[in-house]
């Protein structure tokens, strides 16, 4: 397998100016004016399974508000939204359900909603309300203009242990629009080789502070459906959650990677060569000038942008180390012959009217006929998610025990659907939805995320790889390493400052660890290197020293890296390289870091080859 070594990158960072709300001393309950009203209103807008909705409106006061234990009534506010879409039948003004009523001091749902002062009254809205959404559709998913298009009034009094709002006929409209997560994407333009797409590109929180401490993040590639074309550069942020599921603050904290999500305009097309090769070269750009992990690039898309990766894995599987596809199957595609022992999962109703399930059920007998073991699995596509996620883990673990690359999820005619939750019951949608189960399931992204570039199967017991380590000493003293494919130039040997040795430098390629074991034992990754070896001469494998380092870690993850081993100690009896303690192993860990040689002045001139032996258990 080749693995790039990356010497040295540019990485690119967008300055972020952060607005923290310092913590409130405490204060004695206030004795609000009578005239305290509100004063604005801003909303809230999130990016559910159904597509984004408006979900709450934040509306603020010019007084801050303390009503003790007294909880807010819904009703005592009334929500209106006016739609102003293309035509008649897409546009529309009415009351929206107020559900929950809390107080804040920030413009932003609480979990808990226990909120019992501040300026902020966060008023949650239902998202079974047919006029929650903010897109319409006409072919393709358009947005409705929300600024100003809210309006809240006050109209019942709010009563507190020690206080009254008393209720007002004024009116208030919404000033500004909070769209959560998707408002973390910088919006980008593609204008190098290939077709230019417009983008847009999520970065994990440590980059966008500013922070390189060497880690290398994953990269998500996803490619919308044809509903999300346009050129608003919003619509495959908002219609679903191909792109966002992987950019929520629960998915970061787990799996913290780049996000890239180009939009199709209408008049190109990433099937055709151009397109491709746009995408491809984003891919490229990225991975050269930010900290990306080349071995942990992934792409995933639906319906149109399911053809689309299907199309690029077939072009060039080496991109990738594993695929999501949703709502699209190849059926039998000469390509799949190229893509045995790549990692795919596809997901896809039974009764999808848009894109028949055929084309999965023909590309699962295409590789069977190729000797391909597929995993496959059928329930319903509207389970609560805790059920979903215990079926979906127990298909991902039946793959892993027989070494299966694809796997197959089939959703029952009928029950393609949002879950079931405390707010309220599951919404039905159409068969080619199967994208909502799909992208909900955390499990997804957790295969996802455990698939490395070239790698087998994640951790399981105990799994030994390696690499060989070529050392050239010719009559001139040139020193070079070579892993795999790739080349790594050590310069001219010179002898160092003592005299006593030649000195060459080189880096250790990344080894990632993958532990997916529920158990979670911990591990310990070692090395043990073997003598070089050019033909009949002969040098000593413990003229090589390495400096191991962490470059990555789950954040839930407790690893350390190993000690230095110097040259003349050398690795020859198994060093450790890093080490994960009980409770702290799971998840996906790379690590690096540097090769020394000190080569004797007596070492015969010849190209020298070890052995490096890598093992974790």
């Amino acid at each position: 397998m080749a693995i790039p070594i990356r010497r040295g990158r540019a990485v690119g960072i967008t300055a972020v100016a952060a607005l923290g709300l310092g913590a409130l001393g405490a204060a004695p309950a206030l004795a609000a004016p009578a005239d305290a009203q509100i004063a604005d209103a801003v909303v809230l807008v999130e990016t559910l399974d159904e597509g984004a909705k408006v979900t709450a409106l934040a509306v603020q006061y010019s007084e801050e508000l303390d009503l003790g234990d007294v909880p807010l009534d819904p009703e005592a506010f009334t929500v209106t939204a006016r739609l102003a879409g293309s035509t008649p039948g897409n546009t529309s003004t009415g009351e929206r359900t107020v559900t929950h009523a809390y107080l804040s001091d920030a413009p932003e749902r609480s979990p808990d909603r226990a909120g019992t002062s501040g300026e902020w009254v966060i008023l949650e809205l239902s998202r079974y309300d047919a006029n929650a959404g903010v897109l319409f559709y006409t072919g393709i998913n358009n947005q409705y203009p929300l600024d100003g298009a809210y309006s809240v009034r006050q109209t019942e009094d709010l009563v507190g242990d020690d206080e009254t709002v008393p209720a007002r006929s004024t009116t208030v409209v919404n000033t500004e629009v909070v769209r959560a997560v998707v408002d973390d994407f910088s919006v980008e333009q593609w204008t190098g080789e290939g077709s230019d797409f417009a983008y847009r590109f999520f970065e994990p929180e440590a980059v966008r502070d500013g922070e390189d401490d060497g880690r290398l993040y994953p990269l998500v590639l996803a490619l919308h459906g044809s509903g999300e074309s346009g050129t608003d550069n919003a619509a495959q942020l908002l219609a679903n959650r191909l792109v966002t599921s992987w950019a929520e603050p629960a998915a970061q904290a787990e799996h913290p990677a780049f996000v890239m999500a180009p939009q199709r305009h209408p008049d190109l097309s990433w099937q055709n060569e151009e397109g491709r090769a746009g995408l491809f070269a984003m891919v490229e750009h990225a991975k050269e000038t930010l900290p990306i992990d080349p071995d942990r690039v992934y792409i995933t898309g639906l319906s149109l942008g399911s053809i689309g990766t299907w199309n690029l894995l077939v072009d060039d599987s080496d991109v990738f180390a594993g695929a999501v596809t949703v709502a699209y199957g190849p059926g039998a595609n000469p390509g799949l012959a190229e893509l045995e022992d790549f990692p795919v999962w596809q997901f896809h109703s039974e009764d999808d009217r848009t894109v028949p399930v055929q084309g999965v059920y023909d590309s699962v007998t295409a590789l069977e006929g190729l000797g391909v073991d597929v995993v496959q699995r059928r329930w319903a596509g509207n389970l609560p998610l805790a059920e979903a996620v215990a079926l979906q883990t127990e298909q991902r673990r039946a793959a892993q025990d027989i070494g299966a690359h694809h796997l197959v999820t089939i959703f029952e005619a009928g029950t393609t659907g949002t879950p079931p939750d405390a707010d309220g019951p599951s919404i039905p949608l159409s068969g080619h939805f199967s994208w909502v189960p799909a992208y909900n399931n955390p499990v997804t992204h957790d295969w996802l995320m455990s698939q490395v570039r070239g790698a087998t199967q994640p951790v399981t017991g105990q799994t030994t790889d390696g690499f060989d380590v070529e050392v050239s000493i010719p009559e001139t003293g040139g020193l070079a390493v070579a892993v795999g494919a790739d080349r790594v130039s050590l310069g001219t040997a010179g002898l160092e400052t003592g005299l006593s040795h030649l000195a060459a430098s080189g880096d250790l390629p990344t080894i990632t660890v993958a532990d997916t074991r529920p158990a979670d034992p911990g591990w310990s990754l070692t090395a043990e290197v073997s003598d070089f070896r050019a033909g009949a001469a002969v040098l000593e494998g413990r003229h090589l020293g390495v400096t191991p380092r962490v470059l990555s870690a789950s954040p839930t993850q407790e690893v350390t890296a190993g000690e230095p081993v110097a040259p003349g100690e050398g690795f020859t009896e198994g060093t450790t390289l890093a080490s994960a303690a009980p409770g702290g192993g799971r998840g996906t860990t790379t690590v690096g870091g540097e090769l020394l040689l000190h080569a004797p002045t007596s070492t015969v001139p010849g190209d020298y080859v070890a052995r490096v032996t890598v093992t974790v258990f």
